[in-house]
């Protein structure tokens, strides 16, 4: 269930889904889910079916595709210490098998079940997990249980401080954090990649970033898939010979079939490595409930064929890099958007997105691969590059963590790129998962 799958109830109305001879109060679900987003976070009185307290540093994003209500949320959970999932919201814990959440992996991810009746068969996943789960009712019957903002804030800098970031006093001091964070996230990208660079070819390693950062979250394991179906050295190979004008053309084909977009049957491409080898990969599975048309994964490796025939005569590594080296943000943005083509619209990879994979695909790569040619002076021009972008596209993980990390008399901190990057550092080391996760 989504928050947004119910209407409010109206006065005199009974709320759908509550059953008159259940103990229950008047609330539908998504009256529920409400209550757990605005409150949650200030509970004292929160305990698992176990007696273990839980605290609620960060009650989590709004589900918007099939799945959890809740997503990324953060919780302090006794004798687990600090943990990162997925909340489900019900009125009553039963309906977590008559949902069949049991049977369904988009639920693998639940770190916490909560509900307002707690009698029932436990919370299991299809993975085999049993999250815990933790009765609401004290968010109706005990409200004075509840910290204070300036006590959870005490809370959440307590924890970080013990990971090497002291709390700021003022705004401008705020602002140098999360500069340093920022530019931790980016050196330990950078070592990551380095990494897998060390196993695979730095062409298929940036590749595969950059697909990575076209796929949303919950497509992005996806595009993984389709790099690794479609080698970047199979991919270039195939379209250097061929004129300029069938390059995008071909590219498009090729990726399109292999996400499983487009059918097999008649095609005119080129060979491929998995032609020659006889053996077809397996498509990648896309997760399309609820994706705006605009954000479509289809449109997203359309882009991505673009990209590749923009830089099919120099390569995508060496035509990416050039454009790095002159040092200019609006230079390398522009080079990895790509229009909506002949019929208009919505661009296949529009600034935001292209700044996105700048940020934490290109300039890092290029950093990485600079760091292991020991080109010190280029890996430096890249960490500064990517200093100077400005604001990336907000969201409500970053968004919601600068909130309770400082004052609201000190405004909007974040204002770079680079500082939006620290928020999502100092959240990761929050969940216990410091640096970037692939």
């Amino acid at each position: 269930m989504n928050i947004n799958d119910q209407p409010e109830a109206h006065a005199g109305q009974k709320p759908r889904g509550v059953d008159p001879r259940d103990p229950l109060p008047p609330i539908t679900e998504k009256q529920l889910a409400r209550l757990w987003q605005r409150r949650a976070a200030r509970s004292r009185a929160l305990r698992t079916e176990h007696g273990n307290r839980v605290r609620v540093l960060y009650p989590g994003r709004p589900g918007v595709t099939a799945g959890p209500d809740f997503r990324d949320a953060l919780l302090l959970v006794e004798d687990q210490g600090l943990v990162q999932g997925d909340v489900e919201v019900h009125l009553r814990q039963r309906d977590w098998r008559s949902h069949r959440h049991h049977e369904d992996p988009n639920y693998n991810g639940v770190a916490l079940h909560v509900a307002l009746e707690t009698a029932g068969p436990d919370s299991d996943t299809a993975s085999g997990r049993n999250p815990p789960l933790v009765s609401l009712r004290s968010l109706l019957d005990n409200p004075s249980l509840e910290d204070s903002p300036e006590q959870v804030r005490d809370h959440l800098w307590l924890l970080l401080e013990g990971r090497g970031y002291r709390r700021p006093d003022n705004a401008e001091r705020m602002a140098a954090l999360l500069n340093r964070a920022g530019d931790e996230r980016f050196l330990d990208r950078s070592r990551v990649l380095q990494q897998l660079m060390l196993e695979q070819s730095p062409a298929q390693t940036l590749w595969e970033s950059i697909c990575e950062a076209l796929g949303y979250r919950h497509n992005r394991h996806a595009f993984l898939q389709l790099a690794a179906n479609a080698p970047i050295d199979a991919l270039e190979n195939m379209t250097r010979p061929l004129a300029e004008k069938d390059r995008l053309a071909v590219l498009t084909d090729e990726l399109l079939v292999l996400a499983g977009f487009n059918d097999a049957k008649g095609r005119a491409g080129q060979d491929i490595t998995h032609r020659k080898s006889g053996i077809w990969p397996d498509t990648p599975q896309w997760k399309l409930f609820r994706v705006r048309p605009s954000n479509h994964p289809r449109r997203r490796v359309v882009g991505a064929a673009g990209l590749l025939a923009r830089f099919s005569d120099e390569g995508l590594l060496h035509g990416l890099a050039n454009v790095a080296n002159a040092g200019n943000p609006s230079s390398l943005t522009a080079a990895l958007s790509i229009g909506s083509g002949a019929g208009g619209g919505t661009a296949l990879i529009g600034s935001g997105r292209a700044r996105d994979i700048a940020v934490n695909a290109v300039l890092p790569f290029l950093h990485g691969l600079s760091t292991l040619t020991g080109h010190a002076r280029r890996s430096g021009a890249m960490l500064e590059l990517y200093r100077r972008y400005g604001k990336l596209t907000e969201n409500e993980v970053t968004r919601e963590l600068e909130s309770a990390l400082q004052p609201r008399e000190w405004g909007r901190v974040a204002r770079t790129a680079r500082q939006q990057q620290g928020l999502i550092h100092l959240q990761r080391l929050l969940a216990g998962a410091a640096g970037p996760r692939r």
